[in-house]
């Protein structure tokens, strides 16, 4: 069997080039740091990479939610601590407007507080969260829920007007779990329980509250109204702090599904940089050799021994 020179020769650059080639697919990985560079390295690793990578997209999409509820839940926590602050000051001014000894001229003070208050109120219950959203707007956030309309004008009497709507607004934290992340003014303002039965807007009862100390006539009834707003609005309050809770929880699930699925991931696609370094200048030297070879294997020729 006879072998040519040029056999020979695209032999040796046929090696050069595979161990070319393989030297340069682990340098790849030692600049990566990754095992898998294509799909075709490991069919079943890819697929498995893929799955995990979105394991941990999602549960960090749930923590971005988780932040976003907690943000606004801070919020309307706010808001209902500080109308429940004002409430208790209402409630004792409407205590002091009970006392008999008091002239109309004191009442009438009381009522100019009475009425800053209501106020207050009002600017709370339209409170907007970090994004400028009404938070007790229900669905409807781009517009304010509460107006405050003099009806007829001139009169000096007035209705409060709620212009959002009953939905309530729930984030998804978890893959089975959703937080609501609002109340609805309807309920919250609005829709509070009378001793009679029936149910009376915290706005109703301060603006009669300080018409009855502008007449002169206290009610004694607006302490039991007040009262039961401040309850009503505690109650929500304390929902409030276990939605909060609740998102303290599963941030914490959601945090140890994401460090599982990142070890998990770290297992299947990062490199062994010990046994690649090692590789690597095994590759090197081969290459080196086959080098050496082919400068060799050029210089053969029958005239070099004659």
């Amino acid at each position: 069997m006879r072998i040519s020179t040029a056999q020979m020769q695209s032999q040796a650059v046929r090696s050069m080039m595979e161990r070319q080639t393989e030297l340069s697919y682990t340098q790849q990985q030692v600049a990566t740091g990754r095992r898998i560079l294509s799909p075709s390295d490991d069919v079943i690793g890819s697929t498995q990479i893929i799955a995990l990578q979105q394991n941990i997209d999602t549960a960090t999409q749930y923590q971005k939610n988780a932040d976003m509820a907690e943000s606004r839940l801070a919020t309307e926590e706010t808001a209902l601590t500080q109308t429940i602050n004002v409430l208790q000051r209402s409630r004792e001014l409407a205590i002091q407007g009970n006392n008999g000894s008091l002239s109309a001229a004191n009442r009438a003070a009381l009522a100019t507080e009475i009425r800053q208050n209501l106020a207050e109120v009002l600017a709370l219950a339209n409170t907007t969260d970090g994004n400028g959203e009404y938070v007790f707007a229900g669905y409807n956030v781009g517009t304010a829920p509460f107006a405050q309309v003099e009806n007829p004008v001139g009169s000096g009497l007035y209705d409060f007007n709620y212009t959002g709507d009953n939905g309530q607004r729930n984030l998804q934290i978890g893959p089975a779990r959703q937080i609501p992340v609002g109340d609805p003014g309807s309920d919250v303002f609005v829709n509070i329980p009378e001793g009679g039965g029936g149910t009376r807007s915290v706005f109703d009862t301060l603006e009669q509250l300080a018409l009855s100390l502008e007449s002169n006539a206290p009610n004694a009834a607006a302490v039991g109204d007040l009262e039961s707003a401040l309850n009503h609005l505690d109650g929500f309050r304390a929902k409030v702090g276990a939605r909060q809770n609740a998102i303290d929880s599963h941030r914490e699930f959601n945090e140890d599904v994401r460090l599982e699925a990142r070890k998990r991931l770290s297992e299947v696609q990062d490199l062994d940089y010990a046994e690649a370094i090692s590789r690597l200048n095994l590759q090197q030297a081969g290459l080196e050799a086959s080098q050496q070879s082919f400068a060799r294997i050029q210089n053969l020729s029958l005239f070099n021994f004659l």
